[in-house]
């Protein structure tokens, strides 16, 4: 995916939303193996007292009855990171990738005359590598960093019916958040058109179906398996209404292409929205 500076189009976004949507997605405490970290030495320095304080802070439990995960301190943190990629490797991939993938609409633009779309969303991705886990207690009860998505391995799943071959989603550049259990989550905000055959011309008010479908672009289904993130639609909970649209059907599908060359099955997702004018949009833009 080429970077890019962050779209125009999503600084219409409340505050807050995007923590929202990472909040949700954020594994289950039950994907943890080493969730609690408890310590029953005391501290006699100061320093000490301080960092146990600043522990019990990050397990505070929010409004939402979750717990926040303690990313520790900048020594536990540096440590860690030493530890992690002294010998990581990120252009390796790892074994038997399960990927969550999904699609959350921010806002989209009709574009008539070239049977386009060009649209605005989040790329929801969360796998595990395993190279990437380790025992929060051996840094100051450190569960989560945030580093740079450069810095690992990630999937090269891309838009297939993207309408721009050269570049097929432009995103910028986020970090990836990564959990004690080897969990990465990154969700880059992007950009990309898709190609849709509409009927606009001959029916201003009519039903038009268009697909956006996603798949790792080298890959294959045996070693990264593509699933939902969450559920077979897109997630337009932060959809801007500034369309002139309105989504009458949001559905997706998981299918298995097996090409001539390759007897190995090459997974996809396909996300289908049928989209209708909202009366009288035709109109006022022609005046």
């Amino acid at each position: 995916m080429a970077a890019q500076a962050i779209p125009d189009g999503l600084v219409k976004l409340e505050p807050g939303s995007i923590v929202k949507a990472i909040e949700a997605a954020v594994p289950t405490e039950a994907a943890h193996t080493s969730e609690e970290h408890h310590t029953s030495e005391e501290h006699t320095t100061e320093a000490h007292a301080h960092e146990d304080h600043a522990h019990e802070d990050h397990h505070a439990e929010t409004p939402t009855g979750k717990k926040i995960k303690s990313q520790g301190t900048e020594p536990d943190r540096t440590k860690l990171v030493a530890d992690l990629f002294k010998d990581y490797n990120k252009i390796i991939n790892p074994d038997d990738v399960k990927l969550g993938f999904g699609v959350t609409l921010i806002d989209f633009h009709v574009l008539e005359k070239e049977d386009a779309i060009e649209s605005y969303v989040w790329l929801m991705q969360n796998w595990t590598d395993a190279r990437l886990a380790w025992n929060p207690e051996e840094y100051g009860g450190t569960e989560i960093i945030r580093l740079d998505s450069d810095q690992v391995w990630k999937p090269d799943v891309t838009l297939y019916n993207s309408a721009d071959p050269v570049n097929m989603v432009n995103c910028w550049h986020s970090n990836v958040l990564i959990y004690s259990n080897g969990n990465i989550l990154w969700i880059p905000p992007c950009k990309m058109t898709s190609g849709c055959h509409l009927n606009l011309w001959k029916e201003p008010y009519g039903e038009n179906t268009c697909s956006f479908k996603f798949g790792s672009w080298t890959f294959d289904g045996n070693l990264i398996d593509i699933g939902f993130f969450k559920d077979a639609s897109m997630d337009v909970s932060h959809l801007s209404d500034t369309s002139g649209f309105e989504i009458v059907k949001n559905v997706a599908e998981h299918k298995d292409v097996y090409y001539p060359c390759c007897a190995e099955p090459y997974p996809n997702l396909t996300f289908n929205l049928t989209l209708k004018r909202v009366s009288g949009e035709e109109l006022f833009k022609r005046m």
